[in-house]
C-alpha cells in the first residue's frame, strides 16, 4: 500500500512540475545573474493574498441581509446568535487542516475552500429565493460553510505570507490584513449600489468572487522553497532537499522594495477616506439617483483594483534585476579565480536541478556531490535557529516541537490573553445592534448603522496598520542597541477593551459610538497581533499555532457570544415580559456581560505584562549567551549580518 501512495505522489507531481516546479525560477534566475528570490512573484502572492483578506471579511457581510432575514423567516434574537455563533465556530475551528498544510502546503486547502464557499453561497441563495425551506436550522448550516471557507482561506494565506516575507512580515501581514476590515466597507459598498433590492443576487456575487480568488491563490500562494515539507520531500535525493533548504537566507535578509510597499499603503489609505465619507452619504442622502450609486460602486471596484499597480515592472519601484548576491561577493575578489577554475573542472563543480552549485565530497566511504557554501544538515528557517541566527535582525524566538509549544506556559499565556481581551470584542463586534438598543432605549436607524459600519473599517484597519507598522519598527532596530520589544504592545488591547467597557457601563446611551470605536481599534490591533505574534515569538510550527488561536476564539465566541450574552439577553427579557420577537430596549439586558468583559480585560493587562517580563527575561539570556560565544571566539551576534535591499540610512546606523 504505501508504494501504490509513493507511486501516486511521484505520478501527481511529475504532471504537476510545468506549473508548480520549484527549481525552475532559481535556475532561469541565477542563469541570468540575478537574485533567486523574484520581487515581482513576491508582490504578486502579496496582492492575491490582498483579496484573500477581502474574501474573508465575508463573515461581517452576515449584518447586511440580518434584517431580510429575521423579518422574512420570523428569527427572533436567540435564532439570531445561534446562526452567528455557529458559523463563527466553524470559522474558527481550523486546527484539523493544520495537519494538511504543514505536510502538503496550502494548495489543496484553497480548493476545499471554493467548495466551501459554493455551498453556502448557493444553499444562503435558494433560501432567500425559496427554493429550500428557509428556517433556522437551514440558515445556520449554508452560513456555517460561508464561515468554514472564511477561516480557511484566512489561516491558508497568512501562515504562508508570514514565511514568504520573513524580513518585512509586520508591514507585508498587515497591509493584507487590513482588508478583513475594510473588506466589509467593500462589500457593504457593493451592496448598496450594484444589488439594491436583490440579496440573492448579492450572495451570487460574493460567492462567485470567493471561488475565483480561492482558486487563483491556490496557483501563486505557494510556501517558498526552502520550506520541504512532507510532500515537497518526496521523490527527493538529501542533496536535492539540502539544495531547496539553502534558499533560506535568501529569504531572510531579502528586504521588499519600499516604494512597491508605499503604494500598497497609499491604496489603503485612499480606501479608508472613501469609505469613512461614503458610508454616512449613501446612508443619509436619500435622494441618490441610480447612476450615482453605480458611479460609487465603479470607484469602489477602481479603487479596490488599484492594488495591482505594486505589481507594475518598473525599475523605478524596485524588485526587477535585483542581482544575485553570489555574484556580488565574487566580483573584485580571489574567488573569481576560483570560480573560474571551478568552472573549467567540470567534473569537481557542477549545477544540480536548483541552479545550485555542488562539489565532490565524500560520505561514507563513497563520493557524493553536495552544495557549496551550504551547512550540512540544515532545515527550514522556522526550524533552525542557526541559520536564521545568521541572517536575521529580529529578537530571539523560541525553540521547540510541537510538543514542546504544548507544554510551554509562554503559549498559553498567550492563549489566555486572548481569552481575557477577546471577551469584550465578541460581544460588542456581534451585538452592537442589541447593544447599542439595550443602551440607547431606541432602535438604531439605517443612517447610524451605516455611521458604525463606516467606523469599524476604519478603527480595525487603522488598528492593524498600527501594530503592523509597530513590528517593522522593532525588527528594524539599531543592531547595537535594541531596546523595544514587540511584547510592548501586548497590554495596548486589553487596555482599550478595558477603557471601552468603562464608557459603555458609565456613559449615556447617546454616546455608545466612542466605546464602539474603541473596540473597533482593539479588534484591529488584536488581528495584528494574532497573525504576527506566533512568528515573532516562536520559532516553528507557526501554522499550528495560529490555527490553536483561532480554536481558543472559537471557544471564546461560544462560551461568551451564545452561553453568556445570548443567554443573558433571553433571561432578562423574560423577566421584564418584553416578547422574544423584540429587541430588548432596557440597559440592565447588557450590563452584566460588559461587566464581565470588562474585568476580563483589565485580567487582559496583567497577563500581556507578564508574557512581556517572561520573553525580555529571555531575549536577554540569549544575547548573553550570544556575547559569551562571540567573546571566546564563537560567531558574533546575528544582528550584525547585513541585509539585502536595505535603505542606505539603515546601513549607515549599522557601520
Amino acid at each position: 500500500m504505501p508504494s501504490v501512495i509513493k507511486s501516486f505522489v511521484r505520478g501527481v507531481k511529475k504532471a504537476g512540475k510545468p506549473i508548480f516546479s520549484q527549481t525552475r525560477d532559481a535556475i532561469q534566475r541565477k542563469e541570468r545573474g540575478l537574485h533567486p528570490v523574484s520581487e515581482l512573484s513576491r508582490f504578486h502572492l502579496l496582492v492575491c493574498c490582498f483579496f484573500c483578506s477581502v474574501c474573508v471579511s465575508l463573515t461581517y457581510a452576515f449584518d447586511l441581509f440580518t434584517t431580510q432575514f429575521r423579518s422574512q423567516f420570523k428569527l427572533t434574537s436567540s435564532d439570531l446568535t445561534v446562526i452567528s455563533t455557529v458559523g463563527l465556530v466553524f470559522c474558527y475551528f481550523t486546527i484539523p487542516y493544520t495537519f494538511v498544510f504543514e505536510s502538503c502546503g496550502p494548495f489543496s486547502l484553497f480548493w476545499l475552500c471554493a467548495i466551501s464557499a459554493a455551498i453556502g453561497g448557493i444553499g444562503l441563495t435558494g433560501v432567500f429565493r425559496g427554493q429550500i425551506p428557509g428556517n433556522t436550522a437551514t440558515i445556520t448550516i449554508f452560513y456555517a460553510f460561508l464561515n468554514a471557507a472564511s477561516g480557511l482561506l484566512d489561516t491558508c494565506y497568512v501562515s504562508t505570507l508570514v514565511e514568504v516575507f520573513p524580513r518585512n512580515r509586520g508591514p507585508v501581514v498587515c497591509l493584507a490584513k487590513v482588508m478583513t476590515g475594510l473588506g466589509s466597507s467593500v462589500w457593504a459598498s457593493m451592496s448598496d449600489t450594484f444589488f439594491v433590492g436583490s440579496i440573492s443576487g448579492f450572495i451570487y456575487f460574493l460567492t462567485a468572487i470567493v471561488i475565483v480568488v480561492c482558486i487563483w491563490a491556490s496557483f501563486v500562494i505557494v510556501l517558498p522553497p526552502y520550506i520541504v515539507n512532507w510532500w515537497r520531500r518526496q521523490d527527493k535525493t538529501q542533496v536535492e532537499v539540502t539544495a531547496l533548504q539553502s534558499m533560506a537566507p535568501y529569504y531572510e535578509r531579502k528586504f521588499v522594495p519600499i516604494p512597491r510597499l508605499v503604494i500598497g499603503y497609499v491604496v489603503v489609505l485612499l480606501l479608508l477616506v472613501f469609505f469613512t465619507v461614503e458610508a454616512p452619504v449613501m446612508a443619509y442622502v436619500s435622494s441618490i439617483s441610480r447612476s450615482g450609486r453605480m458611479a460609487v460602486g465603479a470607484i469602489t471596484v477602481v479603487l479596490t483594483l488599484s492594488i495591482f499597480s505594486m505589481l507594475l515592472p518598473f525599475r523605478a519601484l524596485g524588485g526587477v534585476i535585483d542581482p544575485d548576491p553570489e555574484l556580488e561577493k565574487l566580483e573584485g575578489s580571489d574567488a573569481v579565480t576560483h570560480a573560474k577554475e571551478a568552472g573549467a573542472e567540470a567534473d569537481l563543480v557542477q549545477l544540480d536541478g536548483f541552479g545550485q552549485e555542488l562539489q565532490a565530497g565524500k560520505e561514507g566511504g563513497a563520493e557524493i556531490m553536495e552544495p557549496i557554501n551550504v551547512t550540512k544538515g540544515t532545515e527550514t528557517s522556522s526550524q533552525s535557529e542557526d541559520t536564521v541566527a545568521k541572517y536575521s535582525h529580529q529578537d530571539p524566538r523560541y525553540t521547540g516541537t510541537i510538543k514542546d509549544y504544548l507544554l510551554s506556559i509562554d503559549m498559553w499565556l498567550i492563549m489566555l490573553l486572548f481569552i481575557f481581551y477577546g471577551c469584550m470584542g465578541v460581544i460588542v463586534m456581534y451585538n452592537s445592534s442589541t447593544i447599542s438598543i439595550a443602551l440607547s432605549g431606541r432602535e438604531r436607524s439605517p443612517q447610524l448603522s451605516a455611521l458604525y459600519t463606516a467606523f469599524l473599517g476604519v478603527g480595525s484597519s487603522v488598528g492593524r496598520i498600527a501594530f503592523g507598522l509597530f513590528e517593522a519598527y522593532v525588527q528594524h532596530q539599531d543592531p547595537e542597541n535594541r531596546k523595544v520589544l514587540v511584547t510592548m504592545a501586548l497590554p495596548f488591547s486589553p487596555a482599550l477593551a478595558f477603557l471601552a467597557g468603562l464608557a459603555l457601563l458609565f456613559l449615556p446611551g447617546s454616546a455608545v459610538l466612542l466605546p464602539f470605536i474603541l473596540v473597533y481599534l482593539e479588534e484591529g490591533v488584536f488581528a495584528g497581533i494574532n497573525a504576527l505574534i506566533f512568528p515573532c515569538l516562536f520559532e516553528s510550527n507557526h501554522n499550528f499555532l495560529y490555527n490553536l488561536s483561532f480554536f481558543v476564539q472559537m471557544c471564546s465566541i461560544i462560551s461568551f457570544n451564545l452561553g453568556m450574552f445570548g443567554r443573558n439577553i433571553d433571561m432578562q427579557q423574560r423577566r421584564l415580559n418584553i416578547p422574544m420577537d423584540r429587541e430588548c430596549n432596557v440597559k440592565i439586558c447588557v450590563q452584566t456581560p460588559i461587566i464581565v468583559a470588562t474585568v476580563l480585560a483589565f485580567c487582559g493587562i496583567l497577563v500581556a505584562l507578564a508574557i512581556h517580563f517572561r520573553y525580555a527575561a529571555f531575549v536577554r539570556r540569549t544575547r548573553d549567551n550570544l556575547r559569551s560565544r562571540g567573546a571566546n571566539g564563537s560567531e558574533p551576534p546575528a544582528e550584525t549580518a547585513p541585509i539585502e535591499g536595505e535603505p542606505e540610512e539603515s546601513k549607515a546606523r549599522m557601520e
